[in-house]
């Protein structure tokens, strides 16, 4: 018997939790490096972390660790989503009627402008319909993440997380709408392409009012504390993450929804200002992380061209209408041009919407797979760069404590 068998082998065996471990840490440390002594958002370091480190970590970590991995992402995203959701003011909108059409103009005009680039390149209808959806939703993950990052306050930034859920709910129910239209792709049967689309809506929908319903009952029982409420939303959002993901909805739907219809049904406002802390932020660093561990880097020659008219379309079509209303809206035409600067971020809720795609028409990605992760790799790092200067110039960002 060997007197050392105690010892561990050499050289040692990696294990996924080791990748992951030194992902998270060499994340939250390019984060604050990022923050502290670029003046940029955290956000760039973690990405940049991820994007780096991302070969790596590939090439440890099994598809079943990826799975299990997810379900700290959903949190994340779950998070982010039901607290934008929570943001969205329908009292507001009743109020000044200009921002609901600011918002269904910049999501119209940034769809007709995507794609009609995306058909001068010769790209078929339905392919260049669904890189045009892409380009309708903000990224709720790094708007939030800015925000928050900044403790922003103000016109412009309330603005800009309204005009981030109204789009992010366009998007998302343009993808499950579209779902009849990509079904044709692969020959799928009428009542499948009708029936689909109504399913993922209809089901999200109620799928978000029973566990809003819930939910307001809990915090009528046990009132206002802090504590119970956040340990009680996130077990509701990985609920709702679950029941989503088993009755195959739109999870982003439901969880955007579950926000919207908590606030909208909570009459007596028994909800407190939800501040999801330190302990949520591990939840986000990891998720921009892997998301930056996804992002794709071959192929880009050819793709170039193609990103670089749908990043413009897409800048057109977010600033325009919100500047063209800025007077009707009450806002300065100043701040209206920050406000739709601060729309551009795109990341992790476009590749997942792109992965759904994919999943559904494969074809897709022969067509426009390779310009759409140039185009979300781009606007990964200067999104966030976007958002911040615009909270900035507008004067609502708060110096953070030293």
């Amino acid at each position: 018997m060997d007197p050392f068998h105690f010892l561990p082998a050499w050289p040692p065996t990696e294990t996924p939790l080791l990748w992951i471990a030194v992902l998270l840490l060499a994340a939250i440390v390019a984060g604050e490096t990022a923050r502290r002594f670029l003046r940029v958002s955290r956000i760039v370091g973690y990405l940049a972390v991820g994007a780096l480190l991302g070969p790596a970590v590939a090439g440890v970590i099994t598809s079943g660790t990826v799975d299990q991995l997810r379900i700290f992402v959903d949190v994340a995203i779950g998070m982010l989503l039901f607290e934008l959701g929570q943001r969205v003011d329908l009292s507001w909108l009743r109020r000044n009627p200009s921002l609901l059409a600011a918002s269904v103009l910049e999501a119209l005009l940034t769809f007709v402008l995507v794609y009609l680039a995306m058909t001068l390149f010769g790209i078929r209808p339905v392919t260049a319909a669904a890189a045009a959806l892409l380009a309708v939703a903000t990224s709720p993950a790094v708007v939030m993440t800015v925000v928050k990052d900044l403790r922003a306050q103000g016109q412009v930034t309330e603005r800009v997380m309204l005009f981030t859920a109204l789009n992010t709910t366009y998007a998302v129910m343009g993808l499950s709408l579209m779902v009849g239209w990509l079904h044709f792709e692969t020959q799928q049967p009428l009542t499948t392409k009708i029936l689909h689309p109504l399913y993922l809506l209809s089901g999200s929908l109620l799928l978000a009012a029973v566990l809003a319903a819930v939910m307001l009952s809990l915090l009528r029982l046990f009132g206002r504390r802090p504590a119970f409420q956040f340990s009680a939303t996130v077990s509701l959002v990985l609920l709702t993450v679950a029941a989503a993901s088993m009755l195959k909805l739109s999870v982003p739907l439901t969880l955007l929804l579950l926000g919207v219809l908590g606030r909208l049904l909570d009459r007596e406002r028994h909800f407190v200002s939800l501040k999801f802390g330190e302990t949520a932020m591990l939840f986000i660093v990891l998720l921009f992380a892997l998301a930056g561990a996804s992002l794709q880097f071959a192929g880009w020659a050819a793709a170039v061209p193609v990103a670089l008219a749908f990043i413009g379309a897409r800048l057109v079509g977010k600033m325009l209408p919100v500047i063209l209303l800025a007077n009707a809206s009450g806002l300065a035409l100043r701040k209206s041009s920050l406000v739709g600067l601060g729309l551009l971020p795109m990341s992790g809720l476009a590749l997942l919407m792109l992965h759904e795609m994919l999943r559904i028409a494969p074809a897709l990605g022969e067509e426009i797979g390779g310009a759409m992760f140039l185009v979300i790799t781009i606007m990964a790092f200067a999104g966030p760069l976007a958002t911040d200067f615009a909270l900035r110039r507008a004067g609502e960002a708060a110096e953070e404590a030293s």
